[in-house]
């Protein structure tokens, strides 16, 4: 009983210093004070811009807070839809949070404050609800998450030996020891290094998403102010139609006009119904649309305020080819991703470089009733394993990273040449009504019912240069509304698809257990 007594109060005297010096390194790596609760995010902060460099040297000084709870949903059919905070912050730095559903105003408070929606302001709808730019942001910090913890050192280890228990009735050799591995070869700082052009590439992959949504907005806002200005025109020209079949019938019952002259007024009429109708129901698939896109599918329709662009001149190709280069996001991405991978390139050189394995310890004999300390120094030996396989894959990547730069500039030319010849083809058919078109038909509207009035033609002619006139019209605004589409596209660096391309990130913090494991 002595002998263990002795043997415990052994332990504990030797655990104090221990634990001294397991703590003071641990000061050094990280530190994570009990009573803070509020936290920053290190590369959340890429939504700001903030350059890599400053988040590198930020991020010695970041802390982790406690995790948030989630409640379970009463059913698998109930999903709460969250909007993602960050969690991780950075001192001395203020981020700004995704922004919160707004409330959808009711039908009555729509109708009697705001009559009208413009594109700005649907656009405006969209930057703040759109889900797949929430869930771009969220991917985002989640690159951020993973460039923090791949440069975290590792935690030392404290631990009891004891040896020759009981021989010869002594309690033997026992002790505490700490250990602690020393990462060499700068591999953390690589890792960092790597993941954080990874952090922005996700940042231009957000702004990528948000430029995806502002373009579908507008090409969608186009359409539906296309369908609103057609029920507005067959609306207009039902009126004309009506009286049409009126003095039809007027003249007939004045025996100067004929029953086919009657019937050929009121199957236009029914034509210009269907046009109504076919108007309504494109018009209601487009609002729905937009609404989809803007994230507030339950928002009621509206009135749409805006104007179509205007015929311009020719447009070089080759020039806007060149903009869209130099502006493009989804490009600014590519090319993250190839310093990535020659960062990665130049980490996997590292890797080969040994860790070192320390370990210091204390303890007593029992049998002579000395104090002794042990030190322990342990590297693996490069000898079997040269990380020679990784460095040919990170090369590897590099190049497939270099082609993906030059398949997405072939890309670009492609869908440049389709939305150039829909452009081209709008323009020519926008000016050709403006200037030819539109100006004869309504001067042979007015020629022939002049005409008419005078006796000269019939009532078929009259009808048939109405119905001209009309779909003259009809056919005009479909041109604004192809060119002003075609040339959203153009302004929009060819970045369609706001809900069908999603933003994901596979990343994880695998190259801090490759250092780590010094193999």
């Amino acid at each position: 009983m002595k002998t263990n007594l002795f043997a415990r109060r052994l332990l504990a005297l030797g655990l104090v210093p221990m634990l001294g010096v397991g703590c003071a390194s641990a000061r050094s790596h990280v530190s994570i004070p009990a009573q803070k609760t509020r936290s920053t995010n290190p590369v959340v902060a890429v939504e700001q811009g903030i350059p890599f460099s400053e988040m590198v040297a930020a991020g010695e000084q970041t802390r982790l807070p406690a995790r948030p709870s989630v409640a379970e949903p009463d059913s698998k059919s109930e999903i709460q839809v969250v909007n993602f905070q960050p969690e991780i912050t950075v001192e001395n730095q203020q981020l700004s949070e995704p922004a919160k559903l707004p409330p959808v105003p009711d039908e009555q408070t729509i109708s009697s404050t705001d009559p009208g929606m413009t594109l700005q302001a649907l656009e405006d709808l969209a930057m703040q609800n759109n889900p797949a730019i929430q869930q771009a942001n969220a991917v985002a910090s989640k690159a951020s998450g993973v460039h923090y913890q791949v440069g975290l050192k590792p935690n030392p280890s404290i631990g009891y030996f004891g040896e020759e228990i009981g021989n010869e009735g002594a309690g033997g050799l026992q002790g505490a020891f700490v250990s602690q591995t020393f990462v060499r070869g700068d591999k953390l700082a690589w890792n960092r290094q790597v993941i954080g052009h990874d952090v922005e590439s996700m940042r231009w992959q957000v702004e990528t998403q948000r430029q995806r949504v502002r373009t579908d907005i507008q090409v969608q806002f186009y359409q539906a102010l296309a369908a609103q200005k057609r029920l507005e025109l067959a609306r207009d020209f039902r009126v004309i139609m009506e009286r049409g079949v009126q003095v039809s019938k007027d003249r007939v019952a004045a025996q100067v006009g004929t029953r086919p002259d009657v019937l050929q007024s009121e199957i236009q009429l029914n034509e210009v119904e269907l046009v109504i109708q076919q108007a309504e129901f494109q018009y209601d698939a487009a609002w729905k649309q937009l609404v989809a896109l803007a994230g507030v599918p339950d928002l009621p329709p509206r009135v749409l305020i805006g104007e179509f662009q205007s015929a311009q001149e020719s447009r070089d190709a080759e020039t806007i080819y060149n903009e869209i280069v130099a502006k493009s996001p989804l490009l600014s991405a590519a090319y993250a991703r190839v310093q990535r991978t020659q960062a990665n390139l130049q980490r996997q050189n590292v890797q080969a470089i040994p860790n070192v394995n320390a370990q210091f310890g204390v303890g007593r004999d029992d049998g002579t009733g000395d104090t002794f300390a042990n030190i322990q120094l342990s590297l693996p030996i490069p000898f079997n394993n040269h990380n020679e396989g990784n460095i040919s894959a990170a090369h590897a990547e590099y190049c497939e990273a270099t082609q993906n730069v030059q398949r997405i500039k072939m890309q670009i030319r492609q869908n440049l040449a389709d939305t150039m010849r829909e452009y081209q083809i709008a323009n020519s058919k926008v000016t050709r009504y403006e200037s030819a078109i539109l100006p004869k038909a309504q001067e042979t509207l007015e020629l022939v019912q002049e005409a008419q009035e005078a006796g000269e033609f019939d009532f078929l002619r009259v009808l048939t240069a109405r119905r001209t006139y009309f779909d003259a019209n009809l056919n005009y605004v479909t041109s604004l509304s192809d060119l002003s589409s075609a040339d959203a596209r153009i302004e929009g660096l060819l970045l369609t698809g706001g809900l069908s391309n999603v933003v994901s990130y596979d990343g994880d913090d695998s190259l801090r257990d490759q250092a780590l494991s010094g193999q």
